[in-house]
């Protein structure tokens, strides 16, 4: 209030300038990238800036960094960054290591005041469209690749329930290495449509440590209900979770059916609310401006530069390390005991 009793009326700040640098990136992932940041509308909130000399942040795209040059990195620099350089990092082995925006950074290792969790970059299925509510016909699906134990156990448990046909549960081999195929293909088309017959999409963890890849996503701008199976998962701030989504213990596979029911009278709405989170915040409409929002706290933290937060940095890729390691050797024994399972004399 002022001397005369009146409210102050506080400017609000500029937009934030924010420099995309897509160095050392492969033809087709950066065309990608470009085609997004063409398309993407300033606001208020941010805008994109056309050097790093004008811009007041520099958004380090990752999608699979190389850790021992990350764990280097991490004691180089001698003199804070300006402008200040954060990573959106959509890999499968995140570290936390830079700060910025991370897919599926667990949250075992998310540190608020340098981590924000965000969506994928890239719009990986294109036909996903707002389907109508009357044009779902079952409970639940799943439509996707068995890139995880938690994955395989979660088709076989919903596979043996009672009443199977409430689910529409498909495995197919994964196209994520056709995820830049802009030509139609029949499997993102299959995809698309699994989503509109269905009020409640399984969005489970695959092969990254704790997100659901696009899946999430996709499902909410389907106008349909994301069911996130993630013990580990940190979702993005600012979003509605509680109306738009229902989020489900990895020990409690075999109640799917019955928590979802719970939310039958309900998932209409819930899916209405799934489509309006999306519009708000992850379309190409608001995806800049959202971008602005999760970036400006973290620029107002001002000791990511010291000598404790860079050793904090390296631990943390030496954390990622181990994990991927553990992993993959524990791919590798599951691998051998399926194998083991189907031979003619087991």
């Amino acid at each position: 209030m002022n001397p005369r009793g009146d409210p102050v009326v506080r400017p609000s700040p500029d937009p934030l300038k924010i420099f995309v640098d897509l160095e050392g990136h492969e033809y087709w992932y950066r065309r990608e990238l470009e085609a997004l940041f063409s398309s993407l509308v300033g606001s208020s909130e941010a805008v994109l800036a056309t050097s790093r000399s004008t811009a007041d942040c520099v958004l380090q795209m990752e999608g699979a960094p190389q850790l021992k040059a990350r764990f280097l990195d991490c004691y180089h620099r001698g003199e804070p960054e300006h402008p200040r350089r954060f990573v959106w990092d959509s890999g499968d082995l995140p570290t936390g290591a830079m700060a910025g925006l991370y897919v599926s950074l667990p949250s075992y290792m998310h540190d608020r005041r340098r981590h924000r969790a965000f969506c994928l970059p890239i719009r990986c299925a294109e036909t996903v469209r707002a389907y109508d509510i009357s044009d779902a016909t079952h409970l639940y699906g799943f439509f996707g690749a068995i890139s995880s134990g938690l994955r395989a156990r979660m088709a076989a448990i919903l596979r043996g329930q009672p009443e199977p046909q409430r689910g529409l549960i498909e495995i197919r081999d994964s196209i994520w290495h056709q995820m830049f195929d802009r030509s139609g293909l029949r499997a993102k088309q299959d995809y698309a449509e699994s989503l509109r017959r269905c009020r409640f999409n399984l969005c489970p963890r695959g092969s990254v440590l704790a997100g659901t890849g696009s899946r999430l996503y996709e499902t909410m701008q389907a106008a349909r209900v994301p069911v996130i199976i993630s013990d580990w998962m940190t979702l993005p701030e600012g979003v509605d979770w509680n109306s738009c989504s229902v989020r489900v213990k990895e020990r409690d596979l075999a109640r799917i059916p019955q928590i979802l029911e719970s939310y039958s009278e309900q998932w209409p709405s819930m899916a209405h609310h799934a489509r309006r989170e999306w519009e708000a915040h992850f379309s190409e409409e608001a995806l800049l401006g959202e971008l602005g929002r999760q970036i400006r706290p973290l620029l107002a933290w001002k000791h990511e530069q010291s000598p404790l937060n860079r050793v904090d940095g390296a631990l943390r890729i030496s954390l990622g390390l181990l994990s991927w390691n553990c992993r993959q050797l524990l791919t590798r024994v599951q691998r051998l005991r399926r194998l083991a399972r189907k031979s003619p004399g087991s």
